[in-house]
């Protein structure tokens, strides 16, 4: 070390200490401002993570409870000797090739990778179980929902790929045919409700539930009313069971002015199963000449089956 180096150091060393300086010396107080803002925080990430939590085991629960629903109604039906009907339900259809060849491509066999309507839809637009009928809908009901499908605000992974792999045009179109074709009801009741409480909630509603009645919105009858509200009458009642529990859970959020969420939201399971069990139940009305005939046709069939004799109107 040089000589001019072991000075500078001694001189350092030899330095007098800082007497005013205090090591444990408290620093300046946290804002209270800061404190707000952390607690804010925290609260919100715990109330998150409660709602989040719960509305997970709400939609594993009416998962459970649809599926229970689907195998009870598929026993119902075969016990009521009904599965030829549900089979071939195209027997009873009318306006079934009432399209241009590319639509009914489209509905029979797909495009690109689009699989085709009629593999989950049925071959008459029947549907089965928690797939809905799409047979006499209105078509401006149909093509909302297939952009609700496209655009997100309605969510199911199959119907996703379907809905982007259609044009505007050949949605329409698509929607044109289900509209038209004329199908009786294929239904019965099957996801053990109570058929009278259905009918109440049907017509009356409840309203010390703030329930309204489905008739006021759907139709005196279940008929619907296009474009925004669609038939309930003869609709699967497994999927009206379902989709009551998607909205009741938050799962499906499309419905105009969310009246759908608010009403669901209300309804107990049973209320639900009971409501769907009802509408089961109810006749449907042609709507045109097509559907008009499908229903004489039906109503033909079950003459002919019955016993000589025997009169249907007492059956």
């Amino acid at each position: 070390m040089s000589k001019k180096n072991f000075e500078k150091v001694t001189q350092a060393q030899a330095a007098p200490a800082d007497e005013a300086f205090d090591p444990w010396e408290q620093g300046r107080p946290i804002p209270l401002f800061v404190f707000a803002v952390v607690f804010a925080l925290g609260t919100w990430g715990v109330l998150t993570y409660f709602s989040e939590h719960k509305s997970q085991e709400k939609s594993a629960a009416v998962r459970t409870e649809q599926k229970a629903g689907e195998t009870s109604h598929m026993q119902a039906a075969l016990a009521a000797g009904q599965a030829p009907d549900s089979i071939n339900p195209a027997a009873k259809a009318s306006g079934l090739q009432n399209a241009s060849p590319e639509t009914l491509a489209i509905v029979g066999v797909g495009k690109g990778q689009a699989w085709s309507c009629a593999s989950c839809h049925g071959e008459a637009g029947q549907g089965n179980l928690s797939t809905p009928r799409l047979a006499g809908l209105p078509a401006e009901y149909i093509v909302k929902q297939l952009h609700d499908f496209s655009s997100g605000l309605r969510t199911n992974e199959s119907m996703l790929v379907v809905a982007k792999g259609l044009s505007s045009t050949e949605i329409e179109d698509v929607a044109r045919y289900y509209e038209q074709i004329g199908l009786p009801s294929t239904v019965s009741p099957g996801m053990g409700g109570e058929l009278e409480r259905g009918r109440i909630l049907a017509q009356q509603g409840d309203w010390k539930s703030n329930v309204p009645a489905c008739f006021s919105c759907h139709g005196m009858s279940g008929e619907g009313v296009a474009p925004g509200f669609p038939a309930l009458a003869g609709q699967q009642p497994d999927y009206i069971f379902a989709q009551l529990a998607a909205w009741q859970a938050g799962e499906r959020k499309n419905s105009p002015q969310s009246l759908m969420d608010g009403i669901a939201k209300q309804m107990s399971v049973q209320d639900m199963r009971s409501v769907s069990d009802y509408l089961a139940t109810l006749p449907l009305h042609p709507k045109n000449e097509a559907e008009r005939a499908a229903v004489l046709r039906s109503d033909s069939g079950k003459s002919q089956s019955l016993p000589s004799g025997e009169n249907p109107s007492k059956s």
